[in-house]
């Protein structure tokens, strides 16, 4: 007689008492970056076509070893010469 809370849909969210194993390996599977997943950025993949110059000067510049006013004014040097090409798109 009865229900059985634990056959799934939402009933076993207010019956069932999962095991934390169990809670932790389906937030896993439903939220592969973590709970706080969707805040950050996905992977970012440079396209071929970008200058080798253009990637050393970006490393560079976070490197803290030139400015902002001296790496805009080698982008746009490298800009000038030729296309930067684009970046892909994040997965999701």
């Amino acid at each position: 007689m009865g229900h059985d809370p634990t056959q799934g849909g939402a009933m076993r969210d207010w019956y069932d008492n999962p095991q934390i194993e169990d809670i932790l390996a389906e937030q896993a599977e439903k939220m592969p970056y973590g709970p706080l997943g969707l805040l950050g950025h996905g992977p970012v993949e440079l396209m071929d076509g970008v200058p080798s110059d253009a990637v050393s000067l970006m490393l560079e510049y976070l490197a803290g070893q030139i400015g902002t006013m001296e790496f805009a004014t080698r982008a746009e040097a490298i800009k000038l010469r030729g296309s930067i090409g684009q970046v892909s798109r994040p997965e999701r």
